[in-house]
């Protein structure tokens, strides 16, 4: 088996945890490659680094190794695009929701992956459409807001043609089941388990009582159309978008597309719920 190393060559640490990582594969006969962006950082005297661009590595690897945090893990997705190959989080952030190898369990975790005991999540991609031509995929959520203004968006949300409702907003974001516990669930929405087939739309700040967040299948289309002359912003998984001007008419669906992220063998979504988020806390203990 053959890895590819990517990730944030900014991270602070980033290079102690290459170096233990490589002198471990080389330890233990592993194949791998290094982003050639970590040239930058790294140095080391001990031992021979290999380093490939990121197209040969992506075709010559088995599995993708992201090291930072989430943050990274989305920007990962984008960088190894359409190739299918299985991606490890390995977490120097602060949440480490998607990224959620420590970097004190690499030589557990890889030596089991070593022996296959691992566990495969597909993650699907939300594919958007602006005024008929493809923009991008997300992993996480799309956002349509309003760009270098005050002023709300008139927004039309339609789902298969049927007419769900228009509003006066901030904005809305269509997430996936992997964003519900992100930006979705700062504005509001439900969390979602990743194996469901579904788009949460989620209002921000919309000036309503009687619009909330929608659950839809993923198997249909979500159009969200711009009314008033305020410019939009289409952001994917929060990286750079576009901006435009009404009339727009932009398409969410389902990406034939997917990202397969690899987990240890007993992994938990709701356990990294407990974890991570602190879900089910009770906030009474010690106060007895």
């Amino acid at each position: 088996m053959t890895f590819g190393i990517i990730g944030n060559k900014n991270k602070a640490g980033i290079d102690k945890v290459i170096i233990s990582l490589v002198k471990y594969f080389k330890r233990m006969n592993i194949s791998y490659y290094l982003h050639d962006d970590f040239k930058q950082v790294i140095e080391s005297k001990e031992i021979n680094l290999k380093y490939l661009q990121l197209s040969p590595l992506l075709n010559k690897s088995d599995m993708i190794v992201s090291i930072g945090g989430d943050g990274t893990f989305l920007n990962s997705t984008r960088m190894i695009k359409h190739s299918n190959k299985p991606v490890i989080g390995i977490n120097l952030g602060t949440l480490g929701f998607m990224s959620d190898i420590m970097p004190t369990e690499i030589k557990k975790f890889f030596g089991e992956v070593i022996k296959k005991k691992y566990k495969i999540i597909e993650l699907h991609l939300a594919k958007c459409t602006v005024n008929g031509k493809y923009a991008f995929d997300a992993l996480n959520d799309i956002v349509i807001d309003k760009a270098d203004t005050i002023k709300m968006v008139e927004l039309g949300i339609f789902y298969n043609k049927e007419f769900v409702g228009r509003f006066f907003a901030d904005g809305v974001l269509i997430s996936t089941p992997t964003g519900s516990t992100g930006y979705s669930l700062s504005a509001g929405g439900p969390i979602i388990t990743p194996f469901s087939k579904v788009f949460i739309i989620t209002p921000i700040c919309p000036h309503s009582l009687n619009f909330r967040p929608v659950i839809v299948p993923d198997s249909g289309k979500i159009t969200v159309k711009s009314y008033n002359d305020v410019k939009v912003r289409i952001t994917p998984d929060g990286y750079r978008g576009l901006i435009r001007k009404a009339p727009l008419e932009i398409i969410i669906e389902k990406s034939e597309h997917s990202i397969e992220s690899v987990k240890k063998h007993n992994w938990s979504f709701f356990n990294t719920l407990n974890e991570k988020l602190l879900w089910g806390e009770d906030i009474r203990k010690g106060k007895r």
